[in-house]
């Protein structure tokens, strides 16, 4: 099983024809200073998600821990980069492949998977991030069993006799999100390989942690985009309005003064009204304006804050619980 999975064999570059993974290229295991085997695979993935895009280059870094026994038990952490896609910088896919030998014709693949977060995306964001990568996870491990099944079937024709040839038993498992303790190399070693082997390390459990489809999440973010632009266009015509006031005022305000000081450059014989006259009604005049004025700025104010309070609903609305 490590030799088809994690090494060059026919098996894996079938299983990449099937994928359509293109352009691949590896390393060979190297020891580091701590005595894990380590080595790194490039290549390009097809996705078909339109949404993300069609092609995309990946880097999958492999280690091998030194607690490993050749033909007992092999554990692997493998950590897959995207680097073609929307946010790649934000996250990236950790698996972690555990194989125990239980007889001589058969072992048990276990494999514990994770999407794992560098920065913190914004909640939509997120969730978009989180329902493609899961989709693409579960994907692609459907595809490994169902490959696996075939080598299954390949073997036991080879061998003529089912009854002696183990090969590969399916399980159906679901899908959990997160890898609890299972990220803790060093916890499990300590114990005998037959206990290990029976410990409960919990299946591969890979369900979408959300129901969404991409089509919901499509829609959902279209109609927040649509609420919040028809906001804005609210907001642009209250503001229009409150210019528009303000350009009559003026134009009012400019009128007045100028009749003011026609009537002040007008012949004595004219009637014209007392300077106490004009003081009093340039300042209520004056008063009339900075009135209005309040009031606008009092409807800005309260239609931004029912935008603020609109957007904050919406934000909590689509981040993921």
């Amino acid at each position: 099983m490590f030799e088809l999975l994690f090494t060059d064999s026919s098996f894996i570059r079938r299983f990449m024809i099937v994928r359509k993974t293109t352009n691949a290229s590896s390393t060979a295991w190297q020891k580091d200073a701590s005595g894990h085997m380590k080595r790194s695979l490039t290549y390009t993935i097809s996705i078909s998600n339109p949404l993300v895009g069609k092609l995309s280059t990946a880097t999958e870094n492999q280690t091998l821990y030194k607690e490993s026994r050749d033909g007992q038990y092999y554990l692997l952490d493998s950590e897959v980069y995207t680097h073609d896609v929307p946010y790649h910088d934000y996250f990236y896919t950790q698996n972690r492949y555990y194989i125990i030998s239980n007889s001589k014709r058969k072992c048990r693949l276990r494999v514990y998977t994770d999407v794992k977060y560098k920065k913190q995306p914004w909640g939509l964001v997120k969730s978009f991030i989180t329902k493609n990568s899961w989709s693409g996870i579960e994907d692609y491990f459907r595809q490994l069993e169902a490959e696996l099944l075939e080598v299954e079937a390949e073997m036991n024709q080879g061998g003529g006799d089912t009854g002696k040839i183990g090969g590969l038993r399916r399980r159906r498992r679901t899908y959990s999100r997160t890898l609890p303790e299972h990220m803790k190399p060093n916890k499990q070693y300590g114990q005998d390989p037959e206990q290990r082997r029976d410990s409960n390390m919990g299946p591969i459990e890979m369900s979408s942690p959300h129901g969404w489809s991409s089509t919901t999440l499509v829609i959902g973010m279209s109609l927040i985009l649509l609420i919040l632009t028809l906001m804005n266009l609210g907001l642009f015509f209250k503001l229009w309005a409150m210019e528009d006031v303000a350009h009559h005022m003026y134009l009012s305000t400019k009128q007045r003064l100028r009749e003011r000081n026609e009537a002040r450059l007008a012949p004595d014989y004219m009637p014209r009204q007392g300077p106490e006259y004009q003081s009093r009604e340039d300042a209520q005049l004056l008063k009339n304006v900075l009135q209005d004025s309040i009031n606008l700025l009092e409807q800005l104010r309260s239609s931004l804050l029912v935008l603020h309070k609109n957007f904050a609903m919406a934000n909590r609305t689509a981040a993921p619980h």
